[in-house]
């Protein structure tokens, strides 16, 4: 099975918990962008994972 919406949430918090304690702006600022992607991929995940529960049983997406 692949990533789930809940793994790039979780390590999306992960980055930001990261980012607070980076010893430099350029290292919380490059941890801030990679847990923002993770959100954007939570929310592209979620969006597959919704429409394969509206699809039809049997058609393939």
């Amino acid at each position: 099975m692949g990533t789930t919406r809940n793994d790039h949430l979780t390590e999306a918090e992960r980055l930001e918990r990261q980012a607070e304690i980076a010893d430099n702006a350029h290292a919380r600022a490059a941890l801030l962008r990679m847990a923002r992607a993770s959100r954007g991929a939570a929310a592209l995940v979620g969006l597959f994972e919704s429409s394969r529960e509206d699809a039809q049983p049997g058609l393939p997406l």
